[in-house]
């Protein structure tokens, strides 16, 4: 995935985004399925994660560097569905990811396609910036795949 590549995505993701403004309440609130969590906790998700990353990760992106390993999935993921669920607007969180996806669009822009190429290790797994990139965009295309299919 070159550089362009992922700074369409976020491009193309946004809009997308911003359509999930338009489902009802109910709809956002409720499990995309049996025993999972719902639109608003599948976006806050990504929300939370991408807030990890630009503050925890990014800064620290330099060659050979050493960086912990990710925190607690589970806790991670428990906070952001306790976030969406909190009172906290549709609208809120959505502008909140926004934002941070303009973040990454910048960040993007400021680097060239041979700083991609520097690698890293988190915790035992050897990664580039690409690698990283690319990770977090098909993560965005699974929960996007979850989503639309429940909003059939």
């Amino acid at each position: 995935m070159n550089k362009e590549e992922i700074k369409n995505h976020y491009h193309a993701f946004s809009p997308w985004l911003e359509s999930l403004k338009e489902v009802g309440e109910d709809e956002w609130l409720k499990p995309i399925s049996e025993g999972k969590w719902s639109i608003a906790a599948v976006v806050t998700h990504l929300l939370f994660w991408d807030r990890y990353s630009f503050s925890e990760r990014f800064p620290f992106f330099q060659e050979g560097a050493s960086l912990t390993p990710f925190p607690d999935f589970q806790k991670v993921n428990d906070e952001a569905a306790n976030y969406a669920h909190s009172g906290i607007s549709k609208n809120e969180i959505i502008n909140e990811l926004l934002i941070v996806r303009e973040q990454y669009i910048k960040l993007l822009n400021e680097l060239t396609e041979e700083q991609l190429e520097i690698s890293f290790t988190i915790g035992s797994h050897l990664l580039t910036i690409r690698d990283y990139f690319k990770d977090f965009v098909e993560h965005d295309l699974h929960h996007k795949q979850q989503i639309e299919k429940a909003l059939g």
